[in-house]
């Protein structure tokens, strides 16, 4: 996971070599650990730059099943779930959206922030979070600005990086001779997005400890002018977590071990 994290498209030679073992041996659990979903592919999401602007809603809708149905087939829709809890629809589109919905938050999404894992157990985990509650201090306290935006900024952005972008939006690792010849793109193109594509878009690799199908994943909404301290603690879970701004609100995807997230004594 930490190599791959690091070095998306690392050769499997190369894996091998870090790891000191066999070749064969580090392709076949490469694979075992993407096909069990231990590790996601790497993948990549778009920055907010003013070019390149992705908005997102939470909704309180009174069908949101039939509104999710509806935005199947509409291509300004970019991603969008039906959920539980504060909310029971979110949406990311590219353009805004006047919802017949109660929004619950909405606005410009700022860039994604998604932290390396730390490699420790749940149970430690909870223990270093406590401390770190328990040894903040308000007057102490100095933003980092962790999360960005660059929305009064453009980027340099032409059809063939959007079609780059689809190509590999979910899995970087993926050959780039097919996707060359599909699209007519010159390998020097390729070559130069593939270099320049920290800039435009953030890449990351998601890590679950024992397979995603033992996570639920939960979605928190925060108002808070100590967004920086939320973010250090929730980056000690175990598991991948997402964190990125809607509008002035700090967001936080995470997906929590079931067993932790169904406990409902007072300690847990």
């Amino acid at each position: 996971y930490e190599i791959i994290f690091s070095i998306p498209r690392v050769k499997i030679y190369e894996i091998a070599r870090i790891l000191k073992i066999d070749r064969n041996v580090a392709s076949h659990r490469l694979h075992e650990a993407f096909n069990k979903v231990y590790i996601s592919k790497p993948q990549i999401r778009k920055r907010a730059y003013a070019n390149m602007k992705e908005y997102s809603y939470f909704l309180r809708c009174k069908n949101p099943a039939e509104l999710f149905s509806e935005y199947l087939h509409d291509e300004n829709i970019i991603y969008h779930a039906v959920m539980t809890g504060f909310a029971n629809l979110w949406v990311i589109s590219k353009e805004e959206i006047d919802f017949d919905c109660d929004v619950i938050a909405g606005g410009l999404r700022s860039d994604y922030h998604i932290p390396l894992v730390p490699n420790h157990s749940w149970e430690t985990a909870a223990q270093i979070m406590r401390k770190k509650i328990q040894n903040f201090n308000l007057k102490d306290y100095e933003p980092e600005r962790i999360i960005q935006n660059h929305w009064n900024e453009t980027t340099e952005w032409d059809e063939e990086d959007e079609k780059l972008f689809k190509e590999f939006n979910y899995d970087l690792r993926r050959p780039i001779t097919p996707i060359q010849k599909k699209h007519l793109i010159s390998w020097r193109k390729v070559d130069t997005w593939l270099q320049k594509l920290p800039k435009f878009c953030t890449v990351f690799t998601l890590y679950y400890p024992k397979t995603i199908s033992v996570h639920d994943p939960y979605l928190f909404v925060f108002e808070t002018d100590y967004e920086d301290f939320l973010i250090d603690l929730f980056s000690e879970l175990p598991a991948s977590s997402w964190f990125f701004k809607v509008s002035d609100k700090l967001c936080l995807y995470a997906h929590v071990k079931r067993e932790y997230a169904r406990i409902v004594e007072t300690q847990s």
